[in-house]
């Protein structure tokens, strides 16, 4: 009897060492893809930046063609990117969740703007039904969530279409994602969400490694949220995803966001701080392009000298939070003390940390993530500019 308690005592002993190696081993391998992805982030920004810039641009139409294909390579490479960072913060447990009131008819209306063209593209409906329900929960998670349940119904319907909708139970929400998609097999409904598993009848017709669905499990698995497929072959798919009831605070008018356009923006006076050279240059380009006057520098000593040079005070501050010997915080301090004024600035960092997310949330300024989508600085430009021509 001893020998038996004693050879358990050794195996368990060793079963201990052995998965203390196994986790160590595994959050080498989530740092190692974290810092990998920042350094990769660097380039893509820059790519996309000077894609983004043709892309906008009057070219006749066989180099228009080539600058949108650019663009849409570009964007993929992101979107997988992207992806394996959200993997390795959920999996070394960095994603920390904020959690709040949220009215889903803003994030519904929300998704139907940034999905209604690509389902008319494909010949599909999408229909959203208006909710006046609230549920509690981190809204940029779900928001996630229901972006890449959406996405993957749009990407694997042929015909018919995707609702998005929500309903009571019980004393939860439960918000559904319905299309008329091919189906999904019962021995199937497991590995669809596990990474880097796409269904052999589509891995040949559809773009993507599988990751959306692998981020959706690990995003519900955070929010303490269940999630639950119900599909067969040749009649869609269902997912639902039951979240917790908040009371609603009154009927909300939120108006979708509205195609970006320049106006507002021409003749603006922008300082951009960012210690990447062909980033900096890129970002230049694209601007211009916007019809805003441009100086570029750094660090926040470049800043100083290149507004003393231009003669010109900018109306809105671009920085990185990373620059050498100093913060982007530091440096867009420093330049506002300087100009005795509160400029507007906006944070643009490949760091996807919740540290540094946490530092500028409370210090009021906005955060962008590497790679830059420019459709989302002009929107965030444009906003700005209103707020400071309003207040003027």
């Amino acid at each position: 009897m001893r020998e038996r308690t004693a050879e358990l005592l050794r195996v368990n002993a060793a079963l201990a060492v052995a998965k203390a190696k196994a986790d160590e081993a595994n959050l080498d391998k989530t740092r190692f893809l974290a810092a990998a992805s920042h350094d990769l982030l660097q380039p893509l920004n820059a790519a996309r930046l000077y894609a983004s810039s043709l892309v906008e641009r009057p070219l006749p139409e066989p180099e228009a063609i080539i600058a949108r294909n650019i663009d849409a390579s570009l964007a993929a490479v992101e979107e997988i990117l992207s992806a394996l960072i959200d993997i390795s913060r959920l999996d070394a447990g960095r994603l920390e969740p904020e959690i709040t009131d949220v009215p889903l008819n803003e994030l519904f209306l929300h998704l139907e703007v940034e999905f209604a063209p690509l389902a008319r593209e494909k010949g599909l409906k999408l229909k959203v039904v208006p909710t006046s329900l609230w549920v509690r929960t981190d809204r940029k998670l779900l928001r996630r969530v229901l972006q890449n349940l959406v996405a993957n119904a749009v990407k694997y319907t042929s015909s018919g279409g995707v609702l998005l909708g929500a309903r009571r139970k019980g004393g939860s929400v439960l918000v559904q994602v319905i299309d008329t998609g091919r189906g999904i097999p019962p021995s199937k409904h497991k590995l669809i969400f596990k990474e880097f598993q796409r269904l052999e009848e589509n891995s040949s017709e559809i773009r993507g490694l599988g990751l959306g669905l692998s981020i959706v499990e690990r995003i519900c698995r955070v929010l303490q949220t269940p999630i639950t497929v119900n599909s067969r072959p040749g009649r869609g798919s269902t997912f639902s995803v039951l979240l917790p009831s908040a009371e609603a605070r009154g009927a909300q008018v939120v108006a979708p966001p509205r195609k970006s356009f320049h106006g507002p923006i021409k003749g603006s006076v922008v300082l951009c701080i960012e210690n990447e050279p062909a980033v900096l240059e890129g970002m230049g380009t694209l601007l211009r392009g916007w019809g805003c006057e441009v100086i570029c520098a750094a660090s926040s000593d470049g800043a100083l000298e290149a507004i003393a040079q231009s003669k010109q005070t900018p109306d809105i501050i671009l920085a990185d939070y990373h620059l050498d010997g100093e913060t982007g915080l530091e440096a867009v301090k420093r330049v506002r003390q300087h100009l005795n004024s509160d400029v507007p600035a906006v944070f643009i960092t490949a760091d996807h940390s919740p540290e540094v997310e946490r530092e500028l949330r409370a210090s009021g300024f906005v955060l962008l993530r590497k790679p830059l989508k420019a459709a989302s600085l002009r929107a965030i430009m444009t906003r700005l500019t209103l707020r400071r021509v309003a207040a003027e």
